[in-house]
C-alpha cells in the first residue's frame, strides 16, 4: 500500500528522521534498502512512500510516529500508474511492440542481463574512452536539456547563466567535455583553457560537497587547471565551508562575471 501524505509532510518526515538520527541521505537510503535517488524522489514528493517504508522509518525513529496523523489516504501499490499488463500486451505497446522482437531475441542470445553486465565490465577495461563516450551520449538523451542559449541547450538555469557569462566575456569553453583523470573519466560542466567549472545548487549540500571534493582532487592531479564551483548566493557559504582545504574555489555567477571583467582575477 502507498501512503498519501498531506502536501509537504512526506518530505518533512524524511528530513525529521535524517536529522534525528544524524545520518546522511545515503545512509538513510541504505537503511531503507532503497537507492539514493529513490529516497531523494520521496523527499521531493515525486512519489509516495509505501506502508513498509513508513513502518521502517517509525521503527528506526519512534519519535516520527506522529506523522501518521498526516496520512490522508492509503492506495494500492499501482495507484497513479498507467494501465498496463494484459492491455499493454494485447496492443503490443512499449517493449512488447513487434519491432523490438528481433532486438529482444539478440539480447537473450548474447546472455541477457548477465551478458550485458559482462559487456559493460569488458568495455571499461579494454575500451574505456569509447565506453564513457557512449554512456555520456545516452545520458544526454535521457536528461532534459531545456534551456537554450546561442544554439546550445543546458540542463538548468545556473548552467545557462554561466554559459551566458562566458559568452559575454568572450571566453571560449567546452560544455560537458570528457575529461580523463588517470584511470577515471569525468564530464565537467564547463572546461576552459585554464579552468574547470562545476555548477551546483543541490539542497543536499553535504553529499554534493563530498562528491565535488573527490572530483577536485582528481582534476588537479591531471593538470594545472584551476577548479571553480559555481552556486547560487544562498549556498555559497555552506559549500565554501565544506570544501575548505580543497583546491576548489566556490563562487557565484556574479563573482564569475567580475573575475572575467578583470576586477578580482581571471578564470
Amino acid at each position: 500500500m502507498r501512503c498519501i501524505f498531506a502536501k509537504g509532510k512526506q518530505g518533512e518526515l524524511l528530513f525529521f528522521v535524517k536529522g534525528a538520527l544524524r545520518i546522511s541521505w545515503r545512509d538513510l537510503a541504505s537503511r531503507l534498502h532503497a537507492g539514493y535517488t529513490t529516497v531523494r524522489d520521496w523527499r521531493d514528493e515525486k512519489y509516495s512512500i509505501s506502508e513498509r517504508v513508513f513502518k521502517t522509518l517509525v521503527k528506526m525513529c519512534p519519535n516520527c510516529k506522529h506523522f501518521e496523523n498526516y496520512i490522508l489516504d492509503r492506495k494500492m501499490d499501482n495507484w497513479g500508474r498507467k494501465q498496463g499488463g494484459l492491455s499493454t500486451k494485447q496492443k503490443g505497446r512499449g517493449f512488447l511492440d513487434p519491432k523490438y522482437a528481433e532486438k529482444a531475441i539478440s539480447w537473450r542470445r548474447s546472455g541477457g542481463r548477465t551478458g550485458s553486465r559482462k559487456w559493460h565490465a569488458e568495455m571499461k577495461i579494454y575500451h574505456p574512452m569509447e565506453y564513457y563516450q557512449s554512456q555520456q551520449k545516452k545520458l544526454r538523451q535521457s536528461l532534459k536539456y531545456k534551456h537554450e542559449y546561442q544554439d546550445r541547450k543546458y540542463r538548468n538555469l545556473l548552467e545557462l547563466e554561466v554559459a551566458r557569462v562566458f559568452a559575454e566575456s568572450g571566453v571560449q569553453f567546452e560544455y560537458e567535455r570528457m575529461y580523463r583523470c588517470e584511470d577515471k573519466f569525468y564530464f565537467p560542466d564547463f572546461t576552459t583553457n585554464s579552468a574547470i567549472v562545476e555548477c551546483t545548487y543541490w539542497d543536499d549540500v553535504e553529499q554534493r560537497a563530498k562528491e565535488l571534493r573527490k572530483k577536485t582532487a582528481d582534476y588537479t592531479k591531471s593538470g594545472p587547471r584551476r577548479v571553480f564551483i559555481v552556486t547560487f548566493p544562498e549556498y555559497k557559504e555552506k559549500y565554501s565551508r565544506l570544501l575548505r582545504g580543497s583546491n576548489a574555489t566556490v563562487i557565484t555567477p556574479e563573482i564569475l562575471r567580475e573575475m572575467l571583467g578583470g576586477k578580482t582575477g581571471r578564470v
